[in-house]
């Protein structure tokens, strides 16, 4: 029998792709998908990257699983350029400020110098995300988990939050911050969590689908076709209940290592890394999502073609305007400079 306070994230599959089919338990972050679509737009002007070895299912999962524009207004942080010392102080810099902690995926990546006649690119990217409930739930301990009958959850108790005060005095206030997407049955439901900062946790019971793709797809199309009658607010008579998680796991993605592919110039392109961390802490209080993903890239290096090449390089004589890039119509500079002798400008 399985305890659920073992080890936890032990168990839990990382996916690289909302489309790859998952099936137990496992998470999936934006992160990965972030730095593939990075890649992509880098080295392949968007396209879809085609390895040279043969089709591969995974890339074939993160080819189709583009994200959308705006996904994320804040909370997170993407690299795209040289597998440098130097770019990996600016990406820990970076990671310090964003969520107050150093790394905890850069320490795997090689740092290496290139083989002679190759480029070493890196895609990173992080999310970190915090929120918080307007109200704190109540919390209930030692409760049992899994549907009567399952006989691998006999016995398996778990800690929840809940929208229950034994004072009564907030379970209206926690009862409102709960939203009924939809309700077939007391295994078949969905809801969502309004938090402070304007994130929404939705939990979705019994989900249907393949992969998370379909499961969200299902979701919203059961929540845009719910009886409105029995969307109504949480009352006396219902209850909620979400189990406390925290779990941290990490994944490199053997898969992927290896692919060799062309870029939009021809030229040979290797990945040699992909890598993935995720951890999440949801308690009656809020929550934290945090995750890095890395992949890294050899790529032949090609002798450029000077005869194109333009040098805006402003090494004489210049003027410098600065103007107000917010006025409208025919703005005029606030600022004008002449550059003529640059020894008394340093």
């Amino acid at each position: 029998m399985k305890d659920a306070k073992g080890v936890a994230g032990k168990g839990i599959e990382v996916v690289a792709s909302a489309a790859q089919p998952v099936c137990g338990s496992a998470v999936w972050c934006a992160t990965m998908q972030m730095c593939w679509d990075n890649m992509l737009a880098t080295l392949c002007e968007g396209r879809p990257l085609v390895p040279l070895g043969g089709a591969n299912e995974l890339a074939q999962a993160l080819n189709a699983g583009a994200l959308e524009k705006g996904l994320l207004t804040g909370g997170y942080y993407a690299y795209s350029g040289e597998r440098t010392m130097r770019a990996r102080g600016e990406i820990e810099a970076a990671v310090r400020r964003i969520t107050g902690e150093g790394s905890e995926l850069l320490d795997r990546i090689d740092w290496s110098e290139p083989s002679p006649g190759m480029i070493s690119l890196l895609f990173y990217s992080l999310l970190f995300r915090k929120f918080s409930f307007l109200v704190p739930f109540g919390v209930c301990e030692d409760e049992p988990w899994g549907d009567e009958g399952d006989e691998d959850d006999d016995d398996v108790c778990a800690t929840y939050f809940e929208a229950y005060d034994p004072d009564r005095r907030l379970d209206q206030k926690m009862r409102k911050q709960v939203h009924p997407l939809y309700y077939v049955d007391e295994r078949h439901h969905a809801v969502s969590l309004q938090t402070k900062e304007g994130d929404e946790v939705v939990l979705v019971r019994s989900p249907s689908g393949a992969t998370f793709a379909e499961m969200w797809d299902n979701a919203v199309d059961l929540a845009r076709r719910a009886d409105r009658a029995k969307m109504r607010p949480l009352n006396d008579d219902d209850t909620f209940r979400c189990p406390n998680l925290s779990f941290a796991v990490s994944k490199e993605f053997l898969e992927l290592e290896g692919i060799e592919f062309l870029d939009a110039t021809e030229r040979e392109c290797k990945i040699s890394q992909a890598l993935q961390t995720v951890r999440l802490r949801l308690d009656n209080a809020g929550g934290e999502a945090r995750s890095e993903a890395a992949i890294a890239v050899s790529v032949g290096a090609a002798m450029p073609d000077f005869s194109r090449m333009r040098h805006f390089d402003y090494d004489g004589r210049f003027v410098l305007f600065l103007l107000d890039g917010k006025v409208r119509g025919h703005a005029c500079p606030y600022l004008a400079l002449l550059v003529d002798d640059v020894r008394l400008f340093q």
